[in-house]
C-alpha cells in the first residue's frame, strides 16, 4: 500500500478531506491533528457546483453552490454496568440537551446526530462517552459494593466511622479524542446534576476541540495561577453570561451558560466586553495553555476546514436555527466477532511458516472464546469467496463442539494475492446477517502483506478505503496484527486499526502471532492485561501476579513457541485454592470468576524426564469495569525522525488517576528488534514546551523520538499504581477556592497495555511485494517471467531436438 495515497483516501472519504492533501493536511493543536482523526462525523461540504464534496466553512467557499450548515457528530456511549431503562433514558436526555447546547455555542455549526448506546459494554474499543457504575465503597469489608452514601459502607477497622462511598467525577481526556481518551461520568452525577446537558457539552468541547478551561487557578501551562474567568466575575455580575467553559460546566452562582469565549476586547480593561465575552488579560488555563487563543479560536485552530469563527459577537440563538433531534440506538451486549485471516501466497514464508503460526493463533482464539460468543471465520487471498476455496464459517454461538471453526482454520492453504477489502466486506456482511452491530462487536484481521487486489493498485487502494469507511460508520472496530517485511506494511495495518477505532499490535517476530491473538481476544472480551512474564520451559517455573479487588473474573494464558513442547499450568489464589488449566493448541489457559484479590501464584511444569527447551510467555488478565487503563498514539503513522506521541489514561473506581512524581514506563520494541525505554508522565511540559500537556490532569504522555528506522514500533506500557489520587481539577473548586474533600487514595492496580505505531516515508513504494511482482508492472519488466519463458522455450526446443533425433535414428535403423 502506498502510504500517502492510503492516508489521503481515508481522509477524503471518511473525513471529507480533499484527496490531494494527504499527510500535509496535519494541522491542529501542538499535540495532535484533531481534524485529521478518523471518526463518524458528517463534516460541512459543498452541496454542488465545481467544489461539490469539498470541505467548507461557509457558502463563500462553494462557488455556484452552498455549504452544508452544520457538522454532525455521531458518538458512541459505553455504559459500564447493566443500566435500567430509567438510567438509559437519563443518559439520552443528557445527550439531547448537550446537543442543543453544543449547537447554540457553535452558532449552529455542530450537533450530535446519532448516539449509539452500548449497555453493559465490556469490549467497546473506542467510546466518546463512558458512563460508570453507581458509586461504590472505596475501602473496608464492602469495597467496590454499590452505595449511595458513606453510611452504606461498613467501617474500615480500626476506624469506627463508615468507610468512604466514592463517585466518578465528570472528566474528559482533553484533546485525546479517538486516541484512547473519553468523557467519563458516573450515572450518579448525571442523575444529580441540575443541567447535565451543559456538563456534557463542556466535556465534549474538551475532548473533541482540545480546549482547556476559562477559569483555572492551578500551576501548569506556564504557571497560570491567577483565578480568573471569561468574562470576568465583575462583568458576569453586571449581567453578562458565563462562558460554557467557565465554572467547570457546573452552573451554580454564574447562572446559565451562553457561548464560548470568543475574542479579546481591551487587554488593559478586563471589564470591556465590546468584543464579546473574552479573556481580556490572558490569565486563564485556555489562554495560557493554548497560545492566548480564545475557545472559539481553539475550535477553528483544531478544525480549520469545518468551523468558522463568528465575525462579531456569537449569535445567542444560532441564527434562528435549531438542532435536529438526536437519534438514539441501543444495542445488545452480545459478543459478536469475525476472524479475517490472510490466505495469500506469502503465508508460506519462514519456518515454521506464517500459515502454521496463524493456524495455532486462530485456534487459540477459538479455544479462549467463552461459550455463547458469536464467532465467524473468513479468509481471503485474491477474493473472499467460498467458491474460490476461501474459508466461510457464518457467525454462530460457540458451544462445546467447535470443530466447524477449527476445521475451517486447519483447511487454510496459501495461494495468490492479497485482497484485504474483500475479507473485511465479507465480515461486515456476516455481522449484518447475524443481526448487526452489538455493544461488543469487532473484527480481528491478520495480514502479512500489502493490499494489492482488485488490480490495478489504485483500485485496490480505493476499495480498501471504502471498506474502512463503512466499518467506521457502522461502529465496528478492527483489531489488527501484521506479520511480514513489505515496506509500508506497518503503516497500512496501523491505519486500518485507527481508521475503524480499533487497535494494532505488530507480530512480525516469528513467535508473536499466537501471543497477539490471545491478547486481542482478551481485549475484545473486556479483559485488561495486568502482568506478563517470559522464560524458557524447564522442570518448574513460578511467577506471582497481583489481582486487584473488584475484579469480576481473571484469566491466565500460557503460550510456548515450539509445537513439540508440552507443559502444564496451575494457579493458586491467596487463600490457597488451586485451579488447573485447559489446553490450547500450543499453550494452556484458565479463567476464574469472582477471584480473590491479592498475589496469585502461577506454576508451570513439564512432565516426564524429557522436555523441549522452548521459550514461553505467561500473561494475566482482569475483567474489571471499575478499573480502566487505555492508551493510544496521536497518529498511527509518522515520518522517520518525527516523534510518536503515546498517552495513557489510568482510571480507578473513583475516576481518573494522577500522581505528581510517579511515571508510567513503556518498553519500546523497535523495527530491528532492539529495545528502548520511554517514560510517560503527568508533570506538564518541559522547558521547550514539549512532553506532557497539563500537569496532574490524568493524561500521562511520552514523546518517543528515536524513530529513524522505518517499520513497526511496539510500546509495552506498564503501570503499578497505588495511592494515586484524582487529577487536580477534581480536588479543588477553583472559582471559590474551597477545597473539596480529597478522595481516598487508590488501592494497588497493575496494568499492561501493548500498542504499535508505524514510521514510514509517504513517498516510499515497495519494489518487491512478498506476494510477487505488482500486477500493474508491464510483463517485460518482470524478469522472473522472462526467465520462465526462456526456460519453457528451451524445454520445447530440447523436446523437438530429441524427437527429431529419435525419428532420424529410427529411419536409419529401418533403412
Amino acid at each position: 500500500m502506498k502510504i500517502a495515497k492510503f492516508l489521503a483516501m481515508i481522509m477524503a472519504a471518511v473525513l471529507g478531506l480533499p484527496l490531494a492533501t494527504g499527510l500535509a493536511l496535519a494541522q491542529g493543536t501542538a499535540f495532535g491533528e484533531i481534524e485529521g482523526r478518523a471518526a463518524p462525523v458528517a463534516r460541512r461540504q459543498c452541496i454542488g457546483g465545481p467544489s461539490a464534496g469539498d470541505l467548507c466553512n461557509e457558502d463563500a467557499d462553494c462557488p455556484a453552490s452552498t455549504c452544508v450548515d452544520r457538522n454532525v457528530f455521531n458518538i458512541s456511549v459505553a455504559v459500564h454496568y447493566d443500566a435500567s431503562n430509567a438510567d438509559l433514558t437519563a443518559i439520552e436526555n443528557m445527550i439531547s440537551a448537550g446537543s442543543a447546547m453544543l449547537f447554540d455555542v457553535t452558532d449552529g455549526q455542530a450537533e450530535i446526530g446519532q448516539a449509539t448506546i452500548h449497555n453493559n459494554a465490556f469490549g467497546t474499543a473506542e467510546a466518546d462517552l463512558r458512563v460508570h457504575t453507581p458509586s461504590v465503597c472505596l475501602e473496608g469489608p464492602a469495597i467496590y459494593n454499590a452505595c449511595a452514601t458513606d453510611n452504606d459502607c461498613p467501617p474500615n477497622p480500626p476506624n469506627p466511622s463508615p468507610a468512604t462511598c466514592g463517585s466518578v467525577w465528570w472528566k474528559a481526556n482533553t484533546g485525546s479524542w479517538k486516541t484512547g481518551g473519553s468523557i467519563h461520568v458516573s450515572i450518579n452525577n448525571i442523575l444529580a446534576a441540575a443541567a447535565p446537558g451543559e456538563s456534557f457539552a463542556h466535556e465534549f468541547t474538551h475532548l473533541v476541540f482540545d480546549a482547556r478551561d476559562e477559569y483555572e487557578a492551578r500551576p501548569g501551562c506556564l504557571n497560570a495561577v491567577v483565578a480568573d474567568s471569561c468574562p470576568t466575575a465583575a462583568t458576569i455580575a453586571t449581567g453578562e453570561q458565563a462562558s460554557l467553559m467557565d465554572a467547570g460546566g457546573t452552573g451554580g452562582a454564574d447562572g446559565p451558560f451562553s457561548e464560548y469565549c470568543w475574542g479579546q476586547g481591551d487587554a488593559t480593561d478586563p471589564a470591556d466586553v465590546t468584543g464579546g465575552i473574552h479573556d481580556a488579560d490572558n490569565t486563564t488555563e485556555q489562554s495560557q495553555c493554548r497560545s492566548n487563543r480564545s475557545v472559539w479560536d481553539q475550535v477553528v485552530w483544531s478544525w480549520p476546514n469545518a468551523f468558522v469563527k463568528p465575525a462579531a459577537a456569537p449569535d445567542a440563538a444560532a441564527g434562528g436555527a435549531a438542532a435536529n433531534l438526536t437519534k438514539f440506538v441501543r444495542t445488545s451486549d452480545t459478543r459478536r466477532v469475525v476472524l479475517v485471516l490472510d490466505e495469500s501466497n506469502s503465508m508460506n514464508k519462514e519456518a515454521p511458516s506464517r500459515m502454521e503460526r496463524l493456524k495455532v493463533a486462530a485456534k487459540d482464539f477459538v479455544a479462549l472464546a467463552e461459550t455463547g460468543t458469536e464467532l465467524g471465520v473468513v479468509s481471503y487471498s485474491d477474493n473472499a469467496d467460498s467458491s474460490s476455496g476461501r474459508a466461510n464459517v457464518p457467525i454462530a454461538a460457540l458451544g462445546a463442539d467447535r470443530s466447524s471453526w477449527n476445521n475451517a482454520i486447519d483447511g487454510l492453504a496459501p495461494n495468490n494475492w492479497t485482497n484485504i477489502g474483500a475479507g473485511l466486506q465479507k465480515a461486515r456482511d456476516m455481522i449484518t446477517t447475524a443481526g448487526g452491530v452489538t455493544g461488543n462487536t469487532y473484527i480481528v484481521l491478520m495480514t502479512d502483506g500489502l493490499n494489492n487486489r482488485p488490480s490495478p493498485q489504485t483500485t485496490a487502494d480505493a476499495d480498501l478505503q471504502a471498506k474502512i469507511a463503512d466499518l467506521l460508520n457502522d461502529g465496528v472496530p478492527v483489531y489488527v496484527t501484521c506479520t511480514g517485511s513489505d515496506q509500508g506494511l506497518a503503516s497500512q495495518c496501523s491505519e486500518i486499526a485507527s481508521g475503524t477505532g480499533g487497535h494494532y499490535v505488530d507480530s512480525s517476530d516469528a513467535a508473536a502471532l499466537p501471543e497477539a491473538f490471545v491478547e486481542l481476544h482478551e481485549r475484545g472480551a473486556g479483559y485488561q492485561q495486568i502482568a506478563s512474564t517470559t522464560g524458557t520451559l524447564s522442570k518448574r517455573t513460578e511467577a506471582t501476579m497481583y489481582v486487584e479487588p473488584g475484579s469480576e473474573a481473571v484469566s491466565f494464558t500460557l503460550n510456548w513457541d515450539q509445537s513439540s513442547a508440552s507443559a502444564n499450568m496451575t494457579v493458586t489464589d491467596p487463600d490457597g485454592n488451586s485451579y488447573d488449566s485447559q489446553p490450547m493448541p500450543q499453550g494452556r489457559y484458565v479463567r476464574i470468576a469472582e477471584p480473590v484479590s491479592g498475589d496469585w501464584l502461577v506454576r508451570i511444569s513439564v512432565g516426564g524426564d524429557v522436555f523441549i527447551d522452548s521459550p514461553f510467555v505467561l500473561k494475566a488478565f482482569s475483567f474489571n469495569r471499575l478499573i480502566q487503563f487505555p492508551a493510544g498514539v496521536s497518529r498511527p503513522t509518522v515520518r522517520p525522525g518525527e516523534a510518536i506521541r503515546i498517552s495513557a489514561f489510568p482510571h480507578g473506581p473513583e475516576g481518573a488517576l494522577s500522581h505528581p512524581t510517579e511515571v508510567i514506563q513503556a518498553r519500546v520494541i523497535r523495527p530491528d528488534g532492539s529495545e528502548d525505554v520511554l517514560e510517560l508522565t503527568d508533570q506538564g511540559r518541559d522547558a521547550t514546551g514539549l512532553g506532557d500537556d497539563v500537569p496532574r490532569d490524568g493524561i500521562f504522555t511520552g514523546l518517543y523520538t528515536n524513530t529513524q528506522l522505518k517499520g513497526a514500533y511496539t510500546f509495552d506500557i506498564r503501570a503499578d499504581i497505588e495511592g494515586w489520587t484524582a487529577p487536580l481539577d477534581s480536588l479543588v473548586d477553583f472559582r471559590s477556592a474551597d477545597t473539596v474533600p480529597a478522595p481516598t487514595p487508590s488501592p494497588r492496580i497493575t496494568r499492561q497495555y501493548v500498542v504499535s505505531a508505524a514510521v514510514n516515508d509517504p513517498g516510499d513504494i515497495e519494489p518487491n511485494p512478498e506476494d510477487g511482482p505488482d500486477s500493474d508492472t508491464p510483463w517485460w519488466q518482470d524478469y522472473w517471467k522472462i526467465l520462465l519463458i526462456l526456460l519453457a522455450l528451451a524445454l520445447i526446443l530440447a523436446l523437438f531436438v530429441i524427437f527429431f533425433c529419435c525419428r532420424r535414428n529410427a529411419r536409419y535403423t529401418h533403412g
